[in-house]
């Protein structure tokens, strides 16, 4: 049974030095000292991040909630009106602006991807999918913060996502673990330490991924009546059935590429999360001494759901459901390695959803999933902007320009991305188009339109591009089926966000507070001070912590 946690109070210790700094890292290692004895005070703090984690799945599905969604909703400061403060609501900005408490423009996470205008190559947040880093990631992070202050102190992080684990982990993670799809493994790259001991390859050696071969994934409620009580909708797919139950992988005999890579999308592998964050609390010891340590875990298993069937199918309702009872069995397993009473926990997501167009034309509401013709559209806004301005190639990539063209050409950066932004402007499905000049123009921050601020919040040059494109609301580019997010409006930018631990007082704020809140926050509350300046707050004098 999971159990109240009551106040503690904080203590820290030295062991060895993490300096980071906004142009690099430098570790000092020293000999490694015994450990010291825990204290009352919190021995450990835990991220939780929800990959496309939209508030309302907590609001829509509370009364079929019991585990560890019901717990921290019970137990938490429940914040019901937090953003995100940047446009591009992706994966990678998103568990960036969570760990270090900065927007994308001061982190350098423009998106999960971006061209580099000096490289002139495409450039992942996450360095290499082949060997993950924070190389991309522009000072530091919580568990930075963490182990300047106290080395002896661990820093650990999980994901399916590589992205997600490395950003949450900041500089000088101990290990950032990410999912494997070609064996069903988890993986840390040559950058990290890695773990210690032998509880990781005991671990992997349970193959537990392979107890679900020769299963189906089917609903834990397949009553239409609850559906429909609670926002869900089986959309028509055409003369193709569709919904439960669901194969996982090929028809094979023994587990496969094609197994791991199919459960991947399914909510078993939030599960499979869980159970690493299990492993790696005892076979790491942490929470265990006088140390404070930081677990970080984002469960992607919404975001693949999501994805593929919308916030509002019975396939999400699922997701959720099962999300909530494997972090009821996490928060009971860390009751019993370590203690609430010396746990400080938050919860979030890196970005919202949009329902699916198909399903706000049942209810409505307008939207638009954008057609032949709006496509045909924007390009033919470029051909009639290179009729006007010349034949010349103007970009790199996209809506990078190439200054060196442009120059030749007689014009400007100014002049062109004015001419072009323009021209799109005149597409249905576009609503405004921002571009690098007016955003970074002195008084931009003066602007009335509150989505200047979140575009500007992800102005980053040489890794943002000249224009970027907003879509009018519930309008989005999603060929098929399915939906997407990374738009400025509130359905992408409207995240859930709890604060729960002794001394924290439960209950409902409804204030705007934004994700970058979330590092600062979890800092004062164990009496860390962060490296550098930070764009978010503290928001614990709101909740009436007993420190």
């Amino acid at each position: 049974m999971i159990t109240a946690a009551v106040p503690w109070l904080s203590h820290l210790r030295v062991d060895r030095i993490l300096l980071v700094g906004l142009l690099g890292v430098l570790t000092v290692s020293c000999a490694p000292a015994p450990p010291l004895p825990r204290g009352p005070g919190p021995s450990l703090v835990v991220l939780i991040a929800i990959d496309q984690g939209h508030p309302g799945y907590l609001e829509r599905f509370r009364p079929l909630l019991s585990g560890g969604l019901a717990w921290l909703l019970d137990n938490g400061a429940v914040f019901t009106d937090a953003h995100h403060k940047h446009a591009i609501t992706a994966t990678a900005p998103g568990h960036a602006a969570l760990s270090t408490g900065r927007v994308p423009a001061r982190t350098g996470i423009y998106s999960n991807y971006w061209f580099d205008v000096e490289t002139q190559e495409r450039a992942y947040s996450a360095g290499s999918s082949m060997s993950p880093s924070p190389v991309h990631l522009r000072g530091t992070a919580f568990g930075d913060w963490l182990k300047a202050r106290d080395p002896r102190s661990k820093v650990f992080t999980a994901s399916p996502k590589d992205r997600s684990a490395v950003l949450m982990g900041g500089q000088g993670a101990d290990a950032a673990f990410s999912y494997w799809h070609s064996n069903g493994t988890w993986w840390t790259g040559d950058y990290y330490q890695g773990p210690s001991g032998e509880w990781f390859d005991e671990f992997l050696a349970e193959r537990w991924l392979d107890r679900h071969f020769g299963t189906l994934w089917e609903p834990l409620i397949a009553d239409e009546e609850i559906w429909v009580a609670h926002g869900i909708t089986q959309l028509d797919s055409g003369a193709f059935d569709s919904g439960f139950p669901y194969s996982i992988g090929r028809p094979d005999v023994e587990p496969d590429e094609s197994f791991y890579r199919s459960i991947y999308s399914t909510p078993m592998m939030d599960g499979y999360l869980a159970e690493l964050g299990k492993a790696m609390i005892d076979g790491e010891q942490l929470g265990a001494d006088g140390s404070i340590d930081f677990l970080g875990l984002s469960f992607s298993a919404l975001d693949a759901v999501g994805h593929d069937y919308g916030p509002n199918s019975p396939e999400i309702l699922d997701a959720v459901l099962r999300l909530d009872g494997y972090l009821g069995e996490l928060l009971e397993h860390i009751d019993r390695s370590v203690g609430l009473e010396h746990v400080i926990f938050a919860l979030s997501a890196d970005h919202g959803i949009p329902a699916m167009p198909e399903y706000l034309e049942l209810i409505g509401v307008e939207g638009k999933r954008l057609d032949a013709e709006d496509i045909r559209c924007v390009q033919n806004a470029g051909i009639r902007f290179r009729e006007r301005f010349g034949q010349a190639d103007w970009f790199l990539f996209g809506f990078y320009l190439d200054e060196a063209v442009v120059e030749s050409q007689g014009t400007t950066v100014a002049e062109v991305e004015r001419a072009m932004a323009a021209l799109l402007e005149e597409c249905e499905a576009i609503d405004k188009v921002w571009t690098s000049t007016e955003l970074a123009a002195p008084g931009a921050a003066d602007s009335s339109d509150p989505m200047a601020e979140l575009y500007r919040n992800n102005l980053i040059p040489g890794r943002s591009p000249n224009l970027t494109a907003q879509l009018k609301p519930n309008y989005q580019y999603y060929p098929g089926r399915g939906t997407t997010h990374g738009s400025p409006h509130d359905y992408d930018t409207h995240v859930p966000l709890i604060f729960a631990g002794p001394g924290i007082t439960p209950g409902q704020f409804d204030q705007r507070v934004y994700t970058i809140d979330v590092a600062p926050t979890l800092a004062a509350l164990i009496g860390l001070t962060p490296l550098e300046d930070l764009d978010g707050v503290d928001l614990s004098a709101l909740f009436g912590t007993d420190r």
